[in-house]
């Protein structure tokens, strides 16, 4: 119990960004009587219980119950509904609701993690910079934290998540750092394993779906592939290759009958780098008209048996405030602020035609 209420109070503490000597002061006890409670080596006065969990912003019950864990679906529905408020009450309300969550659940760091994320994606889509600094911090902050989980996958992805945001920095060293203590991939794929189970079952729905989900990321990540390839490409004077680059992502969007809007990213990085004034804009209302509607990826043979996600008919609408707000904010897309053809793409979004095919720009 002592070693548990210590972490307790030590990882709600941290959610408050304060030292141990700051709480010592406020409750009027030493901080070697601190360092002893969160060690596990004592516990706090009984006396002193309802002071200690006012001072951490939370209640009696969620202080001495330790709400240690949830579950990934859990979080997960946490996270939705975070994102259901932003859309309704902005990233302030969504904000609070998180740390709010976080601070009733101190050990759970899958929901440390993914309540990062999800307000690292809602604060990309657009906010005062000198304010959105100070959130990034903060973000920054719960990404330290759960970097020091003893779940592998959580500490690996949070720690790749600041390397991320070093890079943006321009903190190259650190984010060398970062990257190289991440493990190589791995020697065994889990879910082909698991495929092979379930046809050994003869679970073929279940196997499809496994195989049908992996399809659908690779061809995500082949896009990305793509994209910067074409970057380098053009970083190095080759235009040509540049052009083939995009063409061929163009076919293998196609061939797996991908989401418009996906298929869209390698011809809007081409024609960024070109500066490529009238392409890119017609390339960013395919785009945005794409997102405007919803991507039924089960009409293909390929992703038949992929169950849509909760949340998932909203995607698209995420995703499109998301690229409003990266060409507003980012300077790459500087020769596109301001003109006419732009604003009225980005408050309309639904003119070019449905249809047509990326690769066909």
């Amino acid at each position: 119990m002592k070693q548990q209420l210590g972490k307790t109070i030590q990882q709600m503490r941290k959610v408050q960004g304060c030292t141990q000597e700051q709480m010592a002061e406020t409750l009027g006890v030493s901080v070697a009587a601190v360092s002893k409670w969160e060690n596990g080596v004592s516990c706090p006065d009984i006396t002193l219980l309802p002071a200690l969990a006012r001072y951490l912003k939370t209640d009696l019950n969620a202080l001495l119950s330790f709400h240690e864990k949830i579950s990934e679906q859990e979080a997960a529905a946490v996270v939705n509904e975070m994102s259901e408020i932003f859309f309704r009450s902005g990233f302030e309300a969504a904000y609070e609701f998180i740390m709010e969550k976080i601070r009733e659940y101190p050990g759970s760091d899958i929901l440390l993690l993914n309540g990062a994320m999800a307000l690292s994606g809602a604060l990309a889509m657009g906010k005062d910079p000198e304010e959105a600094q100070l959130y990034k911090d903060r973000i920054g902050q719960l990404y330290e934290r759960a970097a020091r989980s003893e779940d592998t996958a959580v500490r690996d992805q949070a720690r790749y998540m600041l390397a991320s945001g070093c890079m943006a920095r321009g903190e190259y060293g650190r984010a060398k750092e970062l990257l190289d203590g991440l493990p190589e991939e791995q020697t065994f794929d889990k879910r082909q394993m698991q495929v092979n189970l379930c046809l050994a079952r003869n679970e073929l729905t279940k196997a499809a779906q496994i195989e049908e989900r992996k399809l659908m990321q690779t061809a995500v990540s082949l896009s990305m592939v793509f994209s910067v390839l074409i970057e380098i490409a053009v970083r190095e004077g080759r235009e040509e290759d540049a052009r083939y680059l995009a063409e061929a992502a163009g076919k293998a969007a196609e061939a797996l009958d991908m989401w418009e809007y996906t298929a869209g990213i390698p011809w809007l990085e081409l024609y960024v780098h070109r500066k490529d004034r009238d392409n890119c804009l017609e390339i960013l209302e395919k785009m945005l008209t794409s997102a405007a509607g919803q991507w039924d990826h089960t009409s293909s043979p390929l992703y038949r048996h992929v169950k849509k996600k909760e949340g998932e008919d909203r995607l698209g609408a995420r995703m499109r405030e998301t690229l409003i707000a990266a060409v507003e904010s980012d300077e790459q897309y500087a020769f596109l602020h301001n003109t006419e053809a732009w604003e009225r793409i980005k408050t309309a979004g639904y003119g070019a035609d449905r249809s047509s095919k990326a690769d066909e720009t």
